[in-house]
């Protein structure tokens, strides 16, 4: 039974992880924006790292979990940012 309670807990939490990964990546998405429209071409090389961020997160939290056998935790994160998504959403709108 606590093995169960453990392996819920874990799953939640992970669901809590794929919001604040959903979070930041809109952050850094944002950034990428911002450099772009920028006149300069010094600030506009400043690109590189929010693109290589943006592709790197997702790419080793992915790898790390299915080299490990964790699927379910893939599921979990994809759950928190979608449901991110839609409960964050709104606030930006207003």
């Amino acid at each position: 039974m606590e093995d169960i309670i453990f392996k819920i807990f874990i799953f939640c939490m992970f669901i809590i992880l794929g919001v604040l990964i959903f979070g930041l990546l809109k952050w850094i998405f944002q950034q990428i924006k911002l450099f772009n429209k920028h006149i300069d071409l010094k600030i506009k090389l400043l690109i590189i790292f929010p693109i290589s961020a943006l592709i790197i997160i997702p790419w080793l939290l992915i790898q790390t979990l299915i080299l490990n056998g964790y699927t379910e935790l893939i599921i979990a994160i994809m759950i928190g940012s979608v449901g991110s998504h839609y409960i964050f959403g709104n606030e930006e709108k207003n």
